[in-house]
């Protein structure tokens, strides 16, 4: 009898160690189970995302930039620097990096024009027979290298060792650089040599010019002197519709891609397109102002200096010319005491200017190199500029 109670009970153990086994494998089966589910749900929703309509990256927003404006833009935003900036940097491959730099803060922020002025008098001078220092003949050189459309480089732009390190600087990606497939009312080229260009229609006068598009741009009546950089007005309604109404021209004329030269501030002026910087060069500080390019001169300049009155902008006056001019190392001041200025040893820079500002009054490094007071001003007074 005490042995068949005690089987019974032992039998009973067994049978609770297996109901507790059970319960124990339920809630694993369960969590299994739920986790095959989570699996299943993100493998559907992986593969929805491969089939689905890839989001459209090719046209970000910053090509508002291409559309024309209802109305040109007749003001202009100069920039003046100094060429001893160049000499700062350490090795040949970071000068280069310091003018990328300095070229894609100018075309963010659309500024027309850039002079480069002599600063130091005795500066090195370059070797090219130009008169130029040796900085700053580098110094124009990779500006204009950067601002010249790529399709341009090769016939416009002969090698140079100044150019030895342009492969590592960030392109433009501005406005007139255009890619093939992109329409614009005007383009820039260059007039082809005769060698490379097609032949002329049967007794016409004209120029060909290389616009970056499958086929040269024909410019009727007109003589252009070949490897001169052009901007031209397209003229793709005729070409698209392939008719003319003028009897004169032949079959093969009638389907040609045409364009007529216009002055290079032209996309500007007339649609408010950013169509890349001037580059000008001025023997000394003096120079930037007397040789301004424009009727009746800089009629807004604004100074930049650690010594100047802290930059507080709230509105800047109308203006047709705002010059902004940057100092080297050791600033302004230095600038204007050296002989190579064309002004007087003891002039006070603050006179040359409608304002002399600090643009950055609380730093907290001993100095700001002047590419990065360049991107620090054009920030602070882009609120305040008339829309470009």
């Amino acid at each position: 009898m005490a042995e068949k109670s005690k089987r019974k009970a032992k039998q009973e153990e067994l049978e609770e160690d297996d109901d507790a086994e059970e319960e124990e494998v339920a809630p694993r089966s369960k969590k299994a189970k739920q986790h095959k589910d989570v699996e299943a749900k993100a493998s559907s929703s992986h593969k929805q995302a491969a089939t689905a309509t890839p989001a459209e990256t090719a046209k970000p927003s910053a090509l508002h930039m291409l559309k024309p404006k209802k109305k040109g833009r007749q003001h202009t935003l100069s920039v003046a620097l100094p060429a001893s900036i160049v000499d700062n940097a350490q090795s040949w491959e970071l000068k280069a990096v310091l003018v990328g730099q300095i070229a894609r803060a100018l075309t963010i922020f659309s500024v027309d024009e850039v002079i480069v002025f002599e600063d130091r008098s005795g500066a090195p001078q370059s070797g090219d027979g130009d008169g130029l220092s040796r900085a700053l003949a580098f110094f124009v050189r990779n500006l204009q290298y950067l601002e010249t459309p790529q399709y341009l480089r090769r016939q416009l732009l002969p090698m140079h060792r100044d150019l030895k390190h342009v492969g590592v600087l960030a392109p433009l990606d501005a406005p007139h650089h255009l890619r093939r497939n992109e329409k614009l009312p005007y383009r820039e080229g260059a007039v082809l040599p005769k060698d490379k260009a097609p032949e002329k229609p049967a007794g016409k006068k004209g120029s060909w010019v290389d616009c970056g598009l499958t086929e040269p741009v024909w410019v009727p009546g007109q003589e252009i002197p070949e490897d001169v950089r052009v901007t031209l007005k397209m003229d793709w309604k005729r070409h698209e519709s392939k008719t003319v109404d003028e009897e004169e021209l032949d079959e093969a004329e009638k389907t040609l891609l045409r364009g007529q030269p216009v002055p290079p501030r032209d996309p500007t002026t007339k649609l408010g397109l950013y169509w890349g910087y001037q580059v000008r060069v001025a023997s000394s500080l003096k120079s930037v102002f007397e040789e301004c390019p424009f009727e009746g001169g800089y009629d807004m300049r604004i100074g930049t200096s650690e010594r100047g009155e802290a930059m507080g902008v709230s509105k800047i006056p109308k203006f047709d010319h705002l010059l902004v001019v940057f100092g080297g190392v050791a600033g302004l001041e230095e600038v204007v005491s050296n002989k190579q200025s064309g002004y007087k040893e003891n002039l006070n820079p603050a006179k040359l200017f409608t304002r002399y500002v600090n643009i950055c009054p609380h730093q907290t490094s001993r100095t700001i190199r002047t590419e990065e007071a360049l991107m620090i001003t054009l920030s602070r007074l882009d609120p305040y500029l008339p829309p470009r």
